[in-house]
C-alpha cells in the first residue's frame, strides 16, 4: 500500500468525468491528461456555457505514430482536445469562451474544434488553423 506522500495525484475536473475520456477515440483516461489543461476546459466550458462532448483527448504516441502523426504532439502529453461540434452556434461559443479563456492553439474543422496549450512542449503558439 502506498503512502500518502506517494499516492498519486488524482486530477480533477468540475465538468468532465473519467467516462467522457474513456468514450473518446481512443479511449483513455482523466489521469493522462494534464491538470493544468483540465482546469483550462473547465473555463472554457463555464464560458461558452453548453455541454462539452469529447471526440478525442489523450493520445500515447505510439497511437499516434500509427496514424502518421509525429508521436510528440499536445495530445501526446494530455494537453489538447477534440471537441464535437455540429452547429454554428455551439461553435461560436465554443471559440468565443477558448479565445476568453486564451486558448492560444486552436483547429476548427467541420464537426469539431481542437483546442490545446501551444505554448508548453515546445508547440508554436498563437495559431488558429482550419482542416
Amino acid at each position: 500500500m502506498l503512502s500518502k506522500t506517494e499516492q498519486p495525484m488524482m486530477r480533477k475536473a468540475r465538468y468532465f468525468k473519467d467516462a467522457e475520456f474513456r468514450r473518446c477515440e481512443p479511449p483513455c483516461s482523466i489521469e493522462d491528461m494534464s491538470q493544468e489543461f483540465l482546469d483550462l476546459l473547465d473555463r472554457v466550458r463555464q464560458e461558452a456555457g453548453i455541454p462539452i462532448v469529447l471526440n478525442s483527448a489523450y493520445r500515447s504516441p505510439e497511437w499516434d505514430r500509427g496514424k502518421g502523426r509525429s508521436g510528440n504532439g499536445a495530445h501526446t502529453k494530455g494537453l489538447a482536445v477534440d471537441i464535437r461540434c455540429n452547429s454554428d452556434s455551439n461553435r461560436y461559443k465554443i471559440l468565443a469562451a477558448a479565445y476568453k479563456c486564451r486558448v492560444n492553439r486552436i483547429g476548427v474543422y467541420r464537426s469539431w474544434i481542437h483546442l490545446d496549450m501551444g505554448d508548453k512542449k515546445g508547440l508554436t503558439p498563437n495559431v488558429v488553423w482550419y482542416g
